[in-house]
């Protein structure tokens, strides 16, 4: 059971929830081979306290957010930070496909598929995606097409030929943008390239491994500097290993003065006394 008190986020627009909840879900699953059941605590309103399945939030949430013309005509006045909403809401349905299948259904992808890549709505999402963030398109396209290579989403020939095209067409155009599903990805890249023509696999796949190939790069560069920078700190701390030792010396030697200036006191005093 999952409390919302919040308008804030939902069972699609916060990766927590599909993280804690669909990964507590999965573990159940595997652990008892039973699948349990989800459910949303609404406890946004004091006076109207309700109970949502877990699917019934999902969808709620899909038909208000990712799918609803409003919203999306909303989003689309922003930057490159309102394209990426989009992507995130798109990964977090793929994430929840994964933890609790049940829950997203074939016609959830369909929508997806109709609104973001043939817009249905004839909203122009291709031109404000290319304006302000291909890197966003990208993504949601190979989100897509990962959930139908694993299965998750029945896709027609169609579907996955055109998602296929748009995805190479954009990582020629722009380049790649590495993420969790592209780049390192050797399955979905040998799954897109099937799709496509000998040419734009052969594009395709150059784009890729020269994206990888900077990747790779930058972080020898980060490991070169990364001990560079420990280096310089070790050489910069002898000075001070050095200057903190004069100091304990000093110390010690005030400390020693002291006592024999204590001592001297003592037995002055105590001859004084005799």
């Amino acid at each position: 059971v999952q409390p919302r008190q919040s308008n804030m986020w939902g069972a699609l627009s916060l990766d927590h929830v599909y993280e804690f909840m669909g990964g507590m879900t999965l573990t159940v699953r595997n652990v008892t081979g039973k699948d349990p059941d989800g459910y949303f605590n609404d406890l946004r309103s004091r006076y109207h306290v309700e109970t949502q399945d877990l699917k019934s939030a999902i969808g709620v949430e899909a038909r208000t957010a990712l799918l609803n013309e409003a919203y999306i005509k909303r989003q689309m006045k922003g930057g490159s930070s309102s394209a990426a909403r989009f992507t995130e809401l798109i990964r977090n349905a793929y994430g929840w496909n994964v933890m609790k299948p049940d829950v997203i259904d074939q016609e959830l992808w369909n929508d997806v598929y109709n609104v973001y890549v043939e817009d249905s709505k004839g909203l122009g999402v291709k031109t404000f995606f290319e304006r302000q963030s291909p890197a966003a398109l990208q993504e949601m396209t190979a989100i897509m097409l990962e959930t139908a290579r694993k299965g998750y989403w029945k896709a027609s020939d169609t579907q996955l030929q055109h998602l296929a095209e748009l995805h190479t067409e954009l990582v020629d155009k722009y380049e790649a943008c590495c993420n969790g599903f592209t780049c390192s990805n050797a399955k979905l890249k040998s799954f897109v390239a099937e799709r496509v023509s000998s040419q734009k696999a052969e594009a395709y796949n150059s784009k890729i491994n020269s994206a990888l190939n900077v990747a790779t790069a930058n972080d020898r560069k980060a490991v070169v500097l990364k001990k560079e920078t420990l280096d310089n700190r070790t050489d910069a701390a002898e000075p001070d290993a050095q200057s903190a030792h004069g100091n304990v010396l000093l110390v010690v030697g005030i400390v020693v003065l002291v006592l024999l200036a204590m001592v001297f006191v003592i037995r002055k005093r105590r001859g004084n006394g005799n």
